[in-house]
């Protein structure tokens, strides 16, 4: 889930166990809202639960993909070592 700051328009990037996090904040203090600072003013950003309870069905929807950036390199860098596996292995087959 992205959030755009309203005041320096830097976009702060939320993973699905922040935004979980947040929901769970909302549910227990009865707010419609959750107020995200901005890594780079330090403004707050005042944001509705309707955007969080979308984002959390977008999570739902795609549970396969990687959540977190370190993910995503090592699930690539398996893929590629397995690729040098099987061409090392049919180039030695070639011989």
């Amino acid at each position: 889930m992205d959030i755009a700051c309203w005041n320096c328009k830097a976009v702060t990037k939320l993973d699905k166990a922040a935004v979980e996090a947040a929901v769970a904040k909302m549910t227990a203090t009865k707010l419609g809202f959750h107020d995200i600072v901005c890594a780079s003013c330090g403004k707050s950003n005042r944001t509705a639960r309707d955007l969080f309870d979308a984002a959390l069905l977008t999570y739902a929807a795609s549970p396969t993909a990687p959540t977190t950036k370190r993910e995503a390199t090592k699930k690539t860098k398996e893929e590629n070592a397995r690729r040098r596996e099987e061409a090392s292995k049919g180039a030695k087959k070639k011989k």
